[in-house]
């Protein structure tokens, strides 16, 4: 499959600078990756959406304090925080041209994908894969990291330890079917090398709290399609199935599936993204 070189664009807003990653021209298509994770996490199912769907744009966001975008430990990560960045990332993007309809979410981002679509009314479309449901708890040990002195010391403390981890969260989260290569454990082990880097994502956990998404979920029908893995150890099946009645829209269980669709199964994942693409025209 021939592919052509993505255009990076950095996007400075108030908060800072936030990487996105754009293949394809046409009518854009937003994604939104997980809590910790980066942009690249939807770069298998973008390449091929881009691929073999003329006409579409696909937006590839690093979230802020993520991946390329701007570390900022002093910021706070609220839901209500992540959507108005995402929003002023959007208009950047496209100050006088066409918005997103469709946005593809993993975990947290689809989260963020369903608040952004009760803020924006263009949204029409939602691919949620592994998502953070308003049902779905924050551990109780994240409370800790609400002081900044803590931060401080696990960040310094988890700076030297960022390979191994990056190994253990990803292993514990693929499921058992998928092994990680190891350019992919290097990428999600890299930000925690950094302890200004480690205490901002540190930061960003502590702010995070999925039942704020109750009160933020959308009050309009929207064409989604939920989709998760059978051995995704973050996201009870029953969780995303309730969320998927709650939306009245399709679900997909995937067998062997773990926490990282997009890692380990793009191609359903582009399958299921262009059927919700087939109601809207680019």
């Amino acid at each position: 499959m021939s592919r052509k070189r993505p255009v990076v664009r950095n996007v400075t807003i108030g908060d800072g600078t936030v990487r996105v990653t754009v293949l394809g021209a046409g009518r854009p298509v937003l994604f939104l990756h997980g809590i910790s994770a980066h942009g690249r996490a939807w770069r298998p199912v973008a390449e091929r959406f881009a691929e073999a769907h003329q006409g579409w744009e696909c937006w590839l966001l690093d979230l802020p304090g993520r991946g390329a975008s701007d570390a900022r430990a002093e910021l706070s990560y609220t839901l209500d925080d992540e959507v108005r960045r995402v929003r002023a990332v959007v208009r950047a993007l496209s100050p006088d041209g066409p918005r997103p309809r469709l946005v593809a979410g993993h975990s947290q981002g689809a989260a963020i994908a369903l608040a952004l679509a009760e803020a924006e009314p263009d949204i029409g479309g939602l691919l949620l894969s592994n998502p953070v449901t308003p049902e779905i708890r924050s551990p109780a040990i994240l409370r800790l990291l609400r002081s900044s002195a803590v931060r401080r010391g696990v960040g310094s403390l988890l700076a030297p330890l960022h390979a191994p981890l990056g190994h253990l969260v990803l292993k514990r989260a693929c499921g058992p079917a998928f092994r990680a290569p190891s350019e992919l454990v290097a990428a999600y082990a890299r930000p925690w090398a950094s302890p200004a880097r480690a205490r901002t994502l540190l930061r960003i956990l502590a702010d995070w709290h999925p039942a704020e998404l109750e009160d933020r979920m959308p009050r309009r029908p929207v064409a989604a399609h939920v989709v998760t893995g059978a051995h995704d150890p973050r996201i009870p099946v029953e969780a995303a199935r309730r969320l998927a009645a709650r939306l009245d829209c399709g679900f997909t269980l995937s067998p062997d599936g773990g926490h990282v669709l997009t890692e380990q199964h793009p191609r359903l994942l582009t399958r299921l993204l262009a059927e919700l693409a087939t109601g809207f025209t680019p």
